[in-house]
């Protein structure tokens, strides 16, 4: 039986220690419509996120967490680099690819909540544990992309690809400038690691995914959601309640 080298797909502390600043961040599409409401749409810089992080509990989408992690691996001398499914696409997803001091290359993919980076220069045959919440996971290479086959509770499976060239600077930034313009739904997403699980509000319903299943409930009227979100995120909830309303105004 083919069996995985865990020893050989952890991160390490270089690479684990910018991870471990971004643990507690939810994965959120509130603050682009406040953003969008307040100051016109665009992709905000570093210190400005680091700045509604500290006054709010605010964190933001694929691009901005994106965007944030690739800047502090930057700071810290690690290299890394963008990649996405395809960043020309309305529905692109993006994530960082970091580079250890072994020239090692490992998976930092804050949009999609993974709990740790994974290794990625072989391939994982076996369902792996304790990467990605709710799901074990396998990985497969081929034409310069990395497909990960996401194993869930009843047998349910689904896949993302990415495509392993770095993206250019100037091209992601053109791509998060659009991205920022598109209020596509309200998503807020947050990692439970120490049951391996995901929690997440879109547009009033709340889902826990678990490797026991996928848990849903309706949540009615924007106090409601606001508190709900708040609760599992440590946003401030006002915050989250201006958020509400800035997508509800924004796309009537």
């Amino acid at each position: 039986m083919t069996t995985n080298d865990d020893a050989n797909l952890t991160a390490p502390d270089e690479v684990l220690s910018v991870w471990h600043y971004f643990e507690a961040f939810p994965m959120e599409t509130l603050t682009k419509a406040w953003v969008y409401k307040t100051h016109g749409p665009r992709q905000r810089g570093v210190q400005e996120m680091d700045e509604h992080r500290a006054r709010y509990g605010a964190s933001g989408n694929c691009f901005d967490l994106a965007f944030w992690l690739e800047q502090r691996f930057n700071d810290a001398g690690v290299e890394s680099w963008f990649v996405s499914d395809d960043i020309t696409s309305e529905g692109a997803h993006v994530a960082v690819i970091a580079k250890d001091s072994e020239g090692r290359r490992y998976l930092c993919d804050l949009g999609d909540l993974w709990l740790q980076p994974l290794a990625i220069d072989s391939e994982v045959r076996v369902p792996l544990r304790g990467y990605y919440p709710g799901a074990d996971d396998t990985t497969r290479l081929g034409g310069g992309a990395l497909l990960v086959d996401y194993h869930r509770f009843g047998g349910k499976r689904s896949n993302q690809r990415y495509d392993l060239s770095p993206i250019p600077s100037e091209v992601f930034g053109a791509a998060a400038e659009t991205n920022q313009a598109r209020l596509a739904k309200v998503l807020v997403e947050m990692r439970d690691a120490p049951n391996l699980a995901h929690w997440e509000y879109e547009d009033s319903v709340t889902r826990w995914s678990k490797h026991t299943g996928l848990f849903e409930k309706a949540i009615e009227g924007t106090r409601a959601a606001s508190t709900a979100i708040a609760d599992q995120t440590g946003m401030n909830a006002d915050y989250v309640a201006d958020c509400l309303e800035a997508f509800s105004e924004l796309r009537k």
